[in-house]
């Protein structure tokens, strides 16, 4: 799981909630009816600022266009389905939400002992309860129709209405739905046991709130910080291993196959991820399209050696004063990502991971011992040969070819050398054995071009599906969605370029690369990028440990060209495959069952008609005593002299 995937998720929720509604009365906010085991949770403030706020956008302009709806209301039934579940456990649909809610609107997942993980549902209805009243009515006809047992019930003098539903197919459990009014609010759960604990904290006594939380606490304190005084439209928080563990309860009676990937990071010490959440905001002072804070907290671990244990310990990414492109990146990119990390500490530390997943001791020791002395293999003492001459900063470059395929985007990662000629040695040796690497030279430098034959090309399977919070259910075999996005990579090259160790995933790529000229036309000189990195250093001065660069329509191009030519499921891309695992269906998703494309989107308008409602974004990442801090923000398409708000304003 990664925190694009919880982020995204926090997201999707968010945009399936707006809508027209009012400012909210008084009511109790929603951490302090939530169980301390949430382990995810998204609240949105103030749903009519944020509707106003999303329409400002250009995004939110671009959904409200006549041409894109039918795309968009698909999206919203897929998103409603896989992300939230809400629907199924409740019979309530989140966008039936919007004329109901008068202020904030929070959806939870809560650890339940010994039991499935529960889903918690607060809505703030003051001055709506009669419509609160006719949505409820909603649900129990729908709910009814499932032949669910409906009964009245009384928990410390609030009644409660609880409706027991029956498995609705061969694959599916039986449920419970339970809804009350109360003081001004909704309270919807899949547990009485959790409604009922909600209620009890209706109070506002202290104790096992999640606003008594220490992660929940440390992240939302941290990201207020930084906000300077700016309130988060959306709140999201998420407990890493918590919320996998909470998935995996709902999956309860399945046979598992294959390794614990949950208990295997438990157990290398990840567990020191103790939370991440962050602050989200729209339409920011005329500057930002969208603005988020997301701060990670994971203090040192009492008692240990070092800030961490085991292979927690290859997280370090030291903070530098610059990290600024290379002179020689090309200009034309859909993305530039470039980061700070500690080689010789991550390889130091990789062993006791790398043991773990391989399920016996030693295992990586072996793996090295045999790089050096198999007779048939490259001979190469890895640490003093390779890792000793290697930097630590690290790059990801992504771009595409025209026209758009399934095949078309294009990545090169990035290494800093420090011995050029010892790294060259170490690649000769590792790529001499290798039958089919070929040596060539391109734009006058000595290239290594991989060619994997077709019948040889295959996936290497790792799978994190149970960390995943997007992950399908597992059943009697892994499903294709569990399979891990490395692939071997045909035609791909490596060369050493400039301080620096190449591997790209085309060789077409790594020429273009190679050939860049060192004029305006690179990347450093792109009036995009300064503004992006001006915009970035205003709202995060000093050392860094990150820094990322989006072009948004290019890099959502070669996406929305595959969903007009109904594709999206066959897409290689990094985004495509991502919106493949959050749009999968359940009845898709056997193994070797390529997905269906459920949406519908051959009349979109064409790239150039909508590349206009799409701004260059970028975030950057600082490590800090406690973990990491991240903010990001996507500009708006206004004039440069514009988009920073005056200092009264404090909007940033």
């Amino acid at each position: 799981m990664t925190i694009r995937h919880l982020w995204f998720g926090a997201w999707a929720v968010a945009w399936l909630l707006a809508g027209e509604h009012r400012a909210s009365m008084a009511a109790a906010p929603s951490d302090t009816l939530m169980s301390s085991a949430t382990r995810g949770y998204v609240s949105i403030a103030d749903l009519a600022a944020f509707s106003a706020n999303w329409q400002q956008t250009q995004i939110g302009q671009l959904f409200s266009d006549k041409a894109m709806q039918p795309f968009v209301q698909d999206v919203k039934r897929q998103l409603q389905r896989k992300l939230s579940g809400v629907h199924d456990k409740l019979g309530i649909e989140l966008s039936d939400l919007k004329e109901v809610a008068s202020g904030e609107v929070a959806i939870g997942m809560v650890e339940r002992p010994d039991s499935r993980a529960a889903v918690a549902l607060t809505v703030d209805v003051a001055g709506r309860e009669p419509r609160a009243r006719e949505l409820l009515a909603e649900v129990d006809r729908e709910l009814l129709a499932r032949k669910a047992k409906k009964s009245r019930q009384q928990s410390g003098g609030v009644e409660l209405t609880v409706y027991d539903v029956p498995p609705q197919s061969a694959n599916d459990v039986a449920r419970q739905a339970v809804f009350c009014l109360h003081q001004d609010m909704l309270l919807g759960s899949d547990s009485r046991a959790e409604l009922e604990e909600m209620l009890s904290r209706m109070g506002g006594a202290a104790g096992d709130r999640l606003a008594d939380v220490t992660p929940y606490q440390a992240t939302m304190e941290r990201c207020r910080r930084e906000a300077r005084g700016l309130q988060p439209e959306v709140r999201w928080y998420v407990d890493p291993l918590g919320y996998a563990r909470a998935v995996r309860s709902l999956n309860r009676g399945e046979r598992r196959l294959g390794k614990d990937y949950l208990q295997i990071l438990t157990d290398q010490g990840f567990d020191a991820l103790q939370g991440v959440g962050g602050y989200v905001n729209l339409a920011v002072g005329g500057a930002f399209e969208l603005l988020h804070r997301t701060a990670v907290y994971a203090p040192p671990v009492a008692g240990a050696s070092d800030k961490y244990r085991l292979g927690m310990r290859i997280l370090e990414f030291p903070n530098s004063a610059d990290l600024a492109p290379q002179s020689w990146i090309p200009r034309k990119l859909a993305t530039y990502r470039t980061l700070n990390f500690d080689v010789d500490n991550g390889f130091a530390h990789f062993n006791t991971l790398f043991n773990a997943v391989a399920g016996y001791p030693d295992a990586f020791e072996g793996v090295l011992e045999g790089l050096e002395r198999d007779p048939f293999g490259p001979q190469v003492r890895v640490k003093p040969e390779f890792i000793d001459h290697l930097g630590d900063r690290v790059t990801m470059l992504t771009d595409y070819d025209v026209p758009i395929t399934t095949k078309s985007e294009r990545f090169l990662f990035m290494i800093e050398v420090k011995n050029e000629a010892a790294v060259i040695a170490a690649i000769d040796k590792f790529m001499g054995v290798d039958p089919h690497a070929h040596r060539r030279e391109v734009a006058g430098k000595q290239v290594w071009e991989i060619i994997q034959p077709e019948d040889e090309f295959s996936e290497l399977e790792i799978g994190f599906g149970d960390l995943d919070p997007l992950a399908p259910a597992p059943s009697g075999r892994p499903a294709a969605s569990e399979r891990a996005d490395f692939e071997v990579v045909q035609n791909s090259a490596v060369c050493v370029h400039d301080g620096h160790l190449l591997v790209a995933s085309h060789v077409d790529f790594l020429e273009k690369v190679l050939t860049a000229p060192l004029t305006d036309d690179a990347l450093p000189t792109a009036g995009d990028y300064r503004e992006v990195q001006l915009a970035l250093s205003q709202l995060m001065s000093g050392p860094v440990a990150a820094s990322f660069f989006v072009r948004t329509d290019e890099a959502y191009r070669p996406t929305y060209e595959l969903l007009r030519q109904g594709k999206m499921p066959e897409s290689e891309t990094l985004l495509g495959r991502f919106l493949n695992r959050v749009l999968t269906p359940p009845e898709d998703e056997d193994e070797g069952i390529p997905r269906k494309q459920k949406i519908d989107a051959r009349e979109l308008p064409s790239f150039e008609m909508v590349r206009r409602y799409f701004s260059p974004g970028g975030a950057l990442v600082r490590s800090e005593a406690d973990g990491w801090f991240i903010v990001g923000a996507t500009l708006t398409k206004q004039a440069p002299q514009a988009r920073a708000p005056s200092a009264g304003e404090a909007r940033y």
